[in-house]
């Protein structure tokens, strides 16, 4: 019997080691980035529609708190993380994905039907991956009303844990 709690308990602990350096790896990576408090600038940018690039850009929205997730279509964890941002939009979160790092839009059209989810994506631009220092996929902004970026994440969360995040920023 004992060992069997002894078993249990250990797993509690790889379990809690394992939360806290998906966590602490997330938050090491976000500060390659540049400083949290840097102003997004007014964007627009062209909106994946359908497989098809629609002819006006879209403006990405402050006045209100908002998540902008950064991803690429050949980031495994992406791949992982990219079919919450629809759960989190039908919840009424403000969350705007943008593809980075694509060789086509091709490539961002078959990463959204691989994902069987029927979120609109933006289509954004080395030199915003530039401005941003976007050092990993995905990386997370959460952006105030006035499109400061107060914080920032890199890399895999649990669903649950992102929620929370999200959560705690008021998005």
């Amino acid at each position: 019997m004992s060992t069997m709690v002894d078993r249990f308990k250990s797993l509690i602990i790889w379990a809690l080691v394992l939360l806290g350096a998906l966590w602490a790896g997330g938050w090491l990576r976000a500060q390659m980035m540049q400083p949290a408090s840097l102003q997004l600038p007014p964007l627009s940018l062209p909106q994946l529609s359908a497989g098809q690039i629609s002819d006006e850009e879209v403006a990405v929205a402050v006045g209100k708190p908002r998540l902008v997730y950064l991803f690429a279509p050949w980031c495994r964890i992406c791949q992982f993380t990219f079919p919450h941002i629809e759960s989190w939009q039908q919840q009424g979160l403000r969350v705007t994905p943008i593809a980075l790092s694509y060789a086509s839009v091709e490539e961002v059209t078959a990463f959204v039907a691989q994902s069987d989810t029927q979120v609109e994506v933006l289509l954004g631009s080395r030199q915003l991956a530039d401005y941003l220092d976007v050092v990993a996929f995905p990386t997370y902004l959460i952006l105030d009303a006035d499109g400061q970026i107060v914080s920032k994440r890199v890399g895999y969360l649990p669903e649950w844990m992102l929620s929370m995040y999200l959560g705690y920023y008021g998005v």
